[in-house]
């Protein structure tokens, strides 16, 4: 099934480079939406196929550069938002407002332990590592305004 003029038309999955249509536009709108500078013309070629590699090593997916169902399913899926607390929250601390800490912890490559509301020594040790990116931050392992700033910044 192919266009009259160069690619074939790719209205189906997997979708590859060389393949175009309004599938691969639609593929290519959801991969400007996660961040890569692409053109949405619906066709597939070189650019695209590095955004998918790229998109697909980022979320753990086989980087080969083809979209087949897990990640045209990974590109669809809404952004889980990861809202943070006001406040300053230290070693001891405990609540949902630590259990989001540590979901965003998470979410950042970072290992704050178990997600289970308790602001222990891992979920310290976590904020410490996060802080110590930054100068602007003190490597303290406490949570507060500054740190939040910064990773609201980091988890967009």
């Amino acid at each position: 099934m192919a266009e009259e003029f160069g690619a074939p038309a790719a209205d189906t999955l997997p979708v590859r480079e060389g393949d175009s249509g309004s599938l691969v536009k639609s593929i290519q709108q959801n991969l400007i939406t996660a961040g890569f500078t692409i053109s949405a013309d619906g066709v597939f070629g070189p650019a695209t196929e590095q955004a998918v590699r790229a998109f697909q090593q980022k979320n753990g997916l086989t980087a080969d550069g083809i979209v087949g169902p897990q990640t045209y399913s990974a590109l669809n899926k809404p952004k889980q938002s990861y809202p943070l607390p006001s406040g300053v929250y230290r070693l001891g601390a405990s609540g949902e407002p630590v259990k989001q800490i540590q979901r965003a912890l998470q979410k950042l490559g970072l290992k704050p332990g178990s997600i289970d509301g308790e602001y222990g020594p891992q979920t310290a040790a976590a904020v410490r590592k996060f802080q110590s990116r930054y100068s602007a931050l003190a490597d303290d392992g406490v949570y507060g305004p500054s740190t939040r700033s910064y990773m609201l910044s980091a988890l967009k």
